[in-house]
């Protein structure tokens, strides 16, 4: 650091001697950001951690920062498993910040902070988390002070380096003001609304900074321009918003506020009124924008001239970027007239000076009569420029003229003294193809990606290669291309409003099948074909896919190809066009659905694609693996002597699609694999028996990619899988001499899969795999876990089996806060009753029920009746109300003989969710599908009601006495003045329905 300050020194002096209008006060930046987090002690568990460092890439993030600020210390994250730990880590070290999850095992993040702030007083104390936190709970932390701020993970990882900067500004902002430094101020009370668009607002920041360090000609000028950057100070009350107000009110850059916050200890619906008319009468040209989820806000905005934003609007999020642009003097200048039309735009000094030259008076004394030029140069860190700028108005001058060549003279001598240099930074990411894991450009991993990622380091740091040694444990050859690039494929191809408001898939499928690809991913691109010879699974990772908060799960695409033509260019168009299609299902209709019901928007969703070798092995023209299966550590609905922390997996013979899309399957616990699942008699087990299989079709090398995933996938027969050898290791045989199930495929009869040369006679320890992968996973998450897995199996006995590892994602499930209570006198006067729920609460806001008629239901018209419940599912969408939804089989399956194939979209205002039987159709529930799992996460009630059980009913006479109303051939429904009241025990799984008339 010695060069520097020498350099510095002889700058100095050699500007005192040469140029007489050199300030010395240029020095002083210097010691701007003194405060800086280099040391992060992170309370988390294993894989809480991994999701931060990993895939928030928090070092690579800031890394070329401190880089351009000759700092030589990279936050330096150290993770400890609970609150002892983290103590004892704080007697030993020093940490600038303490970051901690909510789920600690061995003491609440309120507490916890408490004693931090004892321990060490002044230390930052941030809570992360990935669950929706009470309104109770976040008065608790503010009152006090326990906790210094509340951020929501979503899986943008920017939100990361937004924390370490909020921290930093909190920390330098009264020091680096005193010095020029300007303060953008929020005011909002919503962890969940800061944590969205301060990211957003750090990172139009730092971009701007980083654009204008080419304009630095030395160390020092670029220095001065990093650490220069706005604060950004938060209050979350009226009466902190207004003390900060008066504190930095001659350094306020401009205001982003809430309208409805604490005031005087109770919310206000004004509170963000009453702070704008302040601002505005005492500041008039400081922006301001307000926001809120209320719309008559907007007229009141209005009228005070301030800039309105409503928080539900699709595009929330691009429009506060495109104020901060526009009004904090980021990006380029753009010269209007009074009318507001744009006849020219500057992205630098130099081209603005160059604009001012031949700039029509008008525009000038427009810009001039507003401070827009002094607010445009405090951004760019131009404080003596801006701050001499800023008080001279239009009639200080004798003519515009005047005006202009004042401007001009000013803006020639700042440049003369900051001569104009251009930094750029390129880079070329190199492929290794062999290995198991590449990442394509920056940013997120998204979920899938991570998981996988994550698996990596699991195998790595376990024992299971020791364990297992015969046997090949890995995740396959992976290449991830990483949220960024989809960012910049959206913006360069102006895809984003019209992909948010279009709901016609075919149509978005098909406009972004004409984009193109960033020009940087497609060299990368062709390494990868030319290369690889395997076939390729192109599927989908998104920020918020298989989050503990909420899993997305199925609701994007994912196709597979048989990347097999001799032609390397159409390989090429093969993966550039699943590429985008992944890239399109983002916006088609069941995401937009599915996202309705969450805190989330669309806008928010990245895509990041993963480009995978498909496990299998190629069988005639067929490619397969020979089981499929996915695994969780939690059993929602054990039999016999299970318990639910037993687990429970779902197998399949072929690809795994048969089992997230809810088709029959085999079911078994890894701690009991002789228990055959729970069928009375042989008969049934083969009448729900796997019967058909999916495998990648081969034969056709020049297959076009269309918008549908199962375009290159074929359902094969047990007869394919007999002739090309694999129904031997999982099929048997049905004995109809003596009513019984053969563990053999030698004797004659109908073949069943049932796995038992795995499960009962061990040909391959998949039991043992499982379930120490699970209690593995299990720790490492800090919660319960779902796998999906492959196995390749081989009859030579030179050949090593394989388990592929493809997928891990946390399982919401949680311990309930609250207890329901149902009395027995609720179950006598209930219209449905059930030992086999899902979710937990009382729902008393629902009037409706749609149901299908048992009288007209028949399983062959399961398609029509999925197009009549998706129309009556639009009607309450326009009326933006909720139902409870009561059919037969497996809702949402693939299987259109299973129950109805429907898709989030078409049920998307169902609240709580029936399946039952009839005599025909006898089907358990697939808590292994895509369906299951995602209406767990959104906290759906689920009912299913066994035939033929004593404690479990569904009293079709008693919901018909209310007053049915027929919507269509098969559905009809019931709609009451008062609402059904619906209680859940989550702990019992026990569920009522009953009216509250």
């Amino acid at each position: 650091m010695n060069y520097l300050i020498l350099f510095i020194m002889n700058e100095k002096k050699d500007y005192e001697l040469e140029n007489q209008d050199y300030k010395p006060q240029f020095i002083k930046f210097h010691d701007l950001m003194k405060f800086r987090v280099r040391e992060i002690l992170l309370v988390s568990s294993f894989y809480d951690a991994f999701v931060l460092e990993e895939d928030g890439r928090l070092s690579e993030k800031i890394f070329s920062e401190y880089v351009d600020l000759n700092l030589r210390f990279i936050p330096r994250i150290t993770r400890v498993s609970n609150a002892e730990e983290a103590f004892n880590a704080l007697k030993s070290r020093t940490y600038d910040m303490v970051i901690t999850m909510t789920r600690i095992s061995d003491m609440n993040p309120y507490e916890f902070g408490l004693k931090i702030k004892q321990m060490k007083p002044g230390i930052p104390v941030i809570l992360l988390t990935f669950e929706w936190i009470g309104v109770e709970w976040l008065i608790k932390l503010r009152d006090r002070k326990s906790i210094d701020k509340v951020f929501y993970w979503s899986g943008d990882t920017r939100i990361l380096l937004s924390i370490i900067k909020f921290v930093e500004d909190m920390k330098n902002v009264d020091h680096d003001t005193k010095l020029g430094v300007r303060v953008i101020l929020i005011v909002e009370d919503s962890p969940r609304f800061y944590s969205l668009f301060l990211p957003i607002i750090y990172t139009e920041i730092m971009t701007q900074t980083r654009l204008l360090i080419s304009e630095g000609v030395n160390d020092l000028h670029r220095l001065l321009r990093m650490r220069a950057r706005p604060k950004i100070i938060m209050a979350e009350t009226y009466e902190e918003a207004k003390k900060l107000y008066r504190k930095f009110k001659n350094r306020m850059l401009g205001v982003i506020s809430d309208i409805r916050f604490p005031r005087k200890g109770e919310l206000d619906a004004e509170a963000g009124l009453r702070l704008a008319k302040k601002v505005k009468n005492e500041i008039p040209d400081v922006p301001f924008l307000l926001q809120s989820s209320e719309k008559k806000n907007y007229q009141a905005s209005k009228e005070l001239g301030i800039c309105f934003i409503n928080k539900n609007t699709e595009d929330f999020t691009v429009k506060v970027k495109n104020f901060i642009l526009s009004s904090f003097g980021f990006g380029d200048f753009v010269f209007k007239t009074q009318s507001g039309k744009e006849i020219a735009r500057a992205k630098n000094l130099s081209e603005f000076m160059n604009i001012l030259k031949f700039i029509p008076e008008e525009s000038l004394s427009f810009h001039a009569n507003r401070n827009h030029f002094s607010i445009w140069l405090r951004a760019r860190t131009e404080f003596e420029l801006a701050e001499e700028l800023r008080p001279k108005k239009v009639s200080d001058f004798d003519s515009i003229q005047d005006l202009r060549e004042h401007m001009i003279d000013s803006i020639q001598s700042l440049l003369n003294r900051n001569r104009t240099g251009v930094i750029t930074d390129f880079t070329q990411t190199r492929f290794d193809y062999h290995n198991s894991f590449v990442r394509i450009g920056n940013g997120s991993l998204g979920g899938k990606a991570r998981g996988l990622a994550f698996l990596n380091t699991l195998i790595t740091k376990s024992e299971l290669k020791e364990k297992f040694e015969d046997i090949e444990i890995k995740t396959p050859n992976t290449f991830v291309i990483c949220s960024e690039v989809f960012d910049d494929f959206i913006e360069e191809n102006s895809l984003l409003n019209f992909a948010i408001k279009e709901d016609n898939n075919s149509k978005i499928a098909k406009r972004f099948l004409k984009a193109k690809l960033p020009n940087y991913l497609n060299d990368d691109l062709f390494t990868i074909v030319k290369n690889i010879d395997y076939p390729l699974a192109i599927r989908s990772s998104s920020l918020l896919e298989d989050s503990q908060m909420l899993p997305f799960a199925g609701l994007y695409s994912t196709y597979m190809i048989p990347n097999n033509s001799d032609n390397v260019k159409v390989r090429l168009k093969q993966l550039k066009n699943a590429i985008k299609l992944v890239f399109a299902s983002v916006y088609f209709k069941s995401p937009k659905e599915y996202v309705k019901n969450t805190y989330f928007r669309i806008e928010e969703e990245k895509m990041s694609v993963i480009i995978q070798q498909v496990v299998g092995q190629k069988f005639e023209n067929f490619f397969y693996p020979v089981v499929s299966g996915v695994a969780q550590s939690y059993n929602f609905y054990p039999i016999s002597h299970m318990e639910p922390e037993d687990g429970i997996s779902h197998l399949a013979l072929g690809l795994g699609i048969i089992i997230v899309e809810g088709e029959r399957v085999y079911t078994f616990s890894p701690k009991y694999p002789n228990m055959n699942p729970p069928y009375s008699t042989p008969l049934e087990f083969v009448k729900n028996s796997q019967t058909v299989f999916y495998a990648l079709d081969l034969s056709d090398k020049e297959i076009k990619i269309v918008d549908n995933e199962k375009f290159s996938l074929k359902k094969l027969s047990l007869e394919d899988a007999e002739r090309q050898g694999t129904l031997f290791f999982v099929g048997s045989t049905y004995s109809g001499i003596d009513n019984a199930i053969r563990d053999t495929i030698s004797i004659k009869g109908p073949r069943v899969v049932t796995f038992a040369n795995i499960l009962k006679y061990n040909i391959f320890p998949l039991s043992d795999i499982l379930n120490e992968i699970l209690k593995i996973g299990h720790k490492a998450f800090g919660s319960h876990i779902e796998i999906e897995f492959a196995v390749n199996l081989y009859k030579d006995k030179q050949k090593r089996p394989e388990f592929y590892l493809l997928q891990i994602r946390p399982m919401v499930v949680g311990s309930e806060s609250i207890e329901v209570e149902i009395s027995e006198n609720e179950i006598r006067k209930s219209i449905l009753a059930s030992n086999h729920t899902l979710g937990n609460g009382v729902y008393q806001d629902i009037n409706s029920v749609v149901f299908i008629d048992p009288e007209k239901f028949d399983i062959s018209r399961s398609v029509q009746i999925a197009k009549e419940i998706e129309s009556i599912n639009d009607l309450f969408v326009k009326k933006n109300k909720n139902y409870i939804l009561i059919g037969f089989g497996r809702w949402a399956t693939s299987d259109k003989w299973l129950g109805i194939p429907v898709d989030w979209s078409q049920i998307s205002q169902a609240k709580i969710i029936i399946e039952s039987n009839t005599e025909s159709l006898i089907v358990e529930p697939s808590h292994g599908s895509h369906f299951f799992h995602n209406m767990i996460a959104l906290r759906l009630g689920y009912f299913h009601i066994r035939r033929n059980s004593e404690d479990e009913f569904l009293l079709w006479d008693k919901l018909k006495e209310l007053g049915v109303n027929e919507f269509s051939n098969h559905i009809s429904y019931v709609e009451l003045n008062k609402p059904f009241i619906v209680k859940i025990n989550g702990r019992i799984s026990k569920g009522v329905i009953y009216t509250s008339e």
